[in-house]
């Protein structure tokens, strides 16, 4: 701090009486106590809009980094250790954009909105041939043995994983599971790959234990018997990963990839750029919970019925421990073991092998009362580990728990989200009240977690994806919506030069079906966003996959063959050229607004 006072520091000066900038002339001292007293994310995005001195000041090393703990809790830490290597300048810029695109999601304004149907004949990706046909890249479908482009209608289509600005699907997922695509939806590229070596194979043995792993830069697909292929999306390269068995799990980070072994839930570590092979990590002999044996992949089981989501985790078939893996973002010599007995929740550090701390979660915690009240859903859960931040921070369930109060707001009906930083090493947990029979599907990002739920309108019925808060944000503020009730949505809309999203209203509805039941009451929404579809036919087929996900970034809700993807900041805006300067318009009005002081 003495460095930033004696660096700006301004001689004594009388102002004088006629200036319209008495700002220009305080002292740095003064203007740092002044900018202390900003305490959201808008007030900050406009002070840094007032002038250089102040966006010079509030971007110091000596400042920004209060502003990150204080606004964001742990994005210091995640910005020093995911950009060591760059100057201090450069993470104050790093610092901004973090800011940009938080204040941005916290207020829903998404600068691009589009509904997709898949299919593989469309116009508005371009197919990207980088990748050469003997490494399992497709030119053209007229390669794929099986696939007929003109019976789409009649495949078993499903759009099964999302990551960093990627959709993965498959065109025939019962007959032709090798056959994936992964469309690029920043870039508007459509990549196509072919397991190779299938024209040899026969019925089953063709369609047989196929696993997947989708991440920021590697897509996996493998087979129990036919071994790993491993495609790099950003070198359009393919490696082919031999495993000593057949793995349930695949947990991706990066250019590093974690197996679990399904006979004996063996760890075993893959990288891009090693030369080592696949390393094995003999979790067991620190863990004592983790005894060796085979493990299950499942999800949600709801009345008999499972819940079709990507979303799934493992649980060892002898002791019923429920289990799952973290890779450390910036550290790739450590991995989490995630256990759950439904006595204790348990995460063991692991470093180059060798468990270095083990973290239990405190049962007077509202992590761990989370974990046993999801017990009475009648429902079985499952440990998956996502990202709900960009600051370290994984969510490891969400659960409906019950129409009982979950915290002292005494509000009935609470989804609980059990969450780990990888950074501090902590539990946390949130509390988001809304009225379901059973656990929604549903994603957490920087505490708003997305559900969906269903708006009516003259045009008929229509799916919504609702933000909620958690219950201890702004409580005074927050309202209950009952069905029934105007929702306000936010639509879309082809691109305009408005400042924010295109408002319009819905009438709240309760849908009731024995699969996919939806919300009896909504509490402490934040923003609530159109989706494209038919909410009617995602309500109640059954088989058809329905689910949540995206990062800081991004909100993409899946149903079937449908999706709708939301996209925050300027990189969310496509590539098209047609539609190009009118949403960059809109992204910076958006931003313009908030510098001005008014509040997006």
């Amino acid at each position: 701090m003495k460095s930033l006072f004696s660096s700006r520091r301004k001689p004594p000066v009388q102002i004088p009486t006629d200036t319209q900038d008495l700002f220009a002339h305080l002292p740095t001292e003064l203007i740092i106590l002044v900018l202390e007293q900003l305490n959201t994310s808008s007030d900050i995005i406009s002070a840094l809009h007032v002038c250089r001195n102040w966006r010079d000041i509030l971007l110091s090393p000596e400042i920004w980094p209060s502003i990150a703990d204080r606004l964001v809790p742990g994005l210091t830490t995640h910005i020093r250790e995911r950009n060591c290597s760059v100057n201090l300048h450069a993470q104050a810029k790093v610092f901004q954009a973090a800011l940009n695109l938080h204040h941005l999601y916290q207020s829903g304004l998404f600068s691009y909105a589009r509904h997709h149907v898949v299919r593989v004949n469309d116009g508005s990706f371009t197919l990207s041939k980088q990748v050469s046909v003997e490494s399992g890249g497709v030119h053209s479908l007229a390669e794929v043995p099986g696939l007929d482009p003109l019976s789409e209608e009649l495949h078993v289509t499903h759009v099964r994983l999302y990551s960093h600005g990627r959709i993965a699907w498959w065109p025939e997922a019962w007959h032709l599971p090798y056959f994936a695509v992964v469309d690029d939806l920043r870039a508007r590229v459509r990549r196509m790959f072919l397991f190779p070596g299938q024209a040899e194979l026969r019925g089953e043995d063709r369609r047989r234990g196929w696993k997947t792993a989708l991440g920021e830069k590697l897509f996996v697909l493998g087979q129990e018997d036919a071994g790993v292929c491993v495609w790099h999306l950003e070198r359009d390269e393919m490696k082919f990963a031999e495993l000593p068995g057949g793995f349930d799990r695949c947990v991706v980070d990066g250019e590093r990839l974690l197996f679990i072994g399904r006979r004996n839930a063996e760890v075993w570590l893959w990288e891009w750029a090693g030369e080592q092979g696949v390393r094995e990590i003999d979790v067991a002999r620190d863990e004592p919970r983790y005894v060796p044996g085979p493990v299950r992949m499942g999800g949600q089981i709801v009345q008999g019925y499972p819940r079709p989501a990507p979303k799934l985790g493992l649980r060892f078939q002898d002791t019923d421990v429920k289990v799952d893996f973290i890779l450390h973002p910036n550290d790739w010599r450590v991995i989490f073991v995630v256990t759950w007995d439904e006595a204790d929740l348990v995460v063991s550090e692991f470093y180059e092998g060798c468990m270095r701390a083990r973290m239990v979660c405190p049962r007077e915690h509202l992590a761990y009362r989370g974990m046993v009240r999801s017990r009475t859903d009648n429902a079985v859960h499952y440990l998956r580990t996502d990202r709900c931040d960009g600051r370290g921070g994984y969510v490891l369930m969400t659960a409906w728990v019950g129409e009982e109060p979950m915290c002292d707001a005494g509000h009935r009906g609470s989804i609980v989200s059990v969450c780990f930083n990888v950074h501090t090493s902590e539990f946390s947990a949130l509390v988001h009240h809304a009225s379901y029979q059973r656990t929604p599907a549903a994603h957490l990002w920087d505490g708003l977690l997305a559900v969906r739920v269903a708006g009516e309108d003259q045009n008929g019925l229509k799916p919504v994806v609702a933000l909620l808060k958690p219950c201890d944000a702004d409580e005074g503020n927050e309202a209950t919506s009952q069905p029934g009730n105007p929702m306000p949505v936010r639509l879309i809309k082809q691109p305009s030069n408005t400042i924010t999203p295109v408002e319009g209203n819905m009438t709240f509805v309760s849908e009731d079906g024995e699969i996919r039941p939806r919300a009896q009451s909504l509490h402490g929404m934040a923003h609530a966003f159109e989706a494209g579809g038919d909410a009617r036919q995602a309500g109640t087929d059954a088989m058809k996959a329905e689910w949540l996900s995206g990062d800081d970034k991004t909100l993409v809700y899946v149903a079937g063959r449908d999706y709708t993807v939301w996209m925050f900041g300027e990189d969310g805006i496509p590539k098209e050229k047609k539609e190009v300067r009118l949403w960059k318009e809109r992204f910076k009005n958006a931003i313009a607004s908030t510098g001005r002081g008014t509040r997006a």
